[in-house]
């Protein structure tokens, strides 16, 4: 695993369990914890596409 995702992933699982706790009803808490993880996860991508060409 590389170091960013290794940084980065267990504040994405951290995420992804405060979203899971939240009811389905509230749907805009929900997008955003969506949208922060996907956030995440596009830095952990760009991060890793960078050190490709290091």
């Amino acid at each position: 695993m590389s170091p960013v995702r290794e940084h980065y992933n267990p504040v994405i699982t951290q995420l992804l369990r405060e979203h899971d706790r939240l009811p389905h009803e509230n749907i805009e808490e929900r997008k955003s914890f969506q949208r922060k993880i996907l956030f995440l996860m596009n830095a952990i991508k760009l991060e890793e596409f960078e050190q490709s060409f290091a």
